[in-house]
């Protein structure tokens, strides 16, 4: 699977500006694949009527990618055990999504 930008998903450049990420840092190969991973996630657990992504939706994609390029570099989402209080572990939602996609989230009952 590779990124579909269009009907609102921000191209790569666009996406490169918001995280204010150099190619060198994040090459586009590597940025493709995480925005595919994360369009992809967005698109199974939320539904929209409108024809292109609405500016929440975009918000929260921005967000999704910018959490998926910086965990990147931590190896299983540990920070540094140098912290004051010992390791920390990164988060595995975040509450700015949450609210953003809340409004077309899709609930599942299982």
């Amino acid at each position: 699977m590779s990124y579909q930008p269009g009907a609102g998903y921000p191209d790569l450049a666009a996406i490169r500006a918001w995280l204010k990420t150099p190619a060198t840092i994040l090459p586009d190969v590597e940025l493709e694949v995480i925005a595919a991973a994360e369009q992809s996630a967005q698109g199974r657990l939320n539904s929209w009527t409108e024809v292109d992504l609405p500016a929440d939706l975009v918000a929260a994609f921005y967000r999704r990618v910018g959490r998926h390029a910086a965990a990147k570099g931590i190896p299983l989402g540990v920070l540094g055990a140098d912290a004051e209080f010992g390791a920390v572990r990164l988060s595995r939602w975040d509450a700015e999504v949450d609210r953003l996609e809340g409004p077309t989230f899709d609930h599942v009952v299982a």
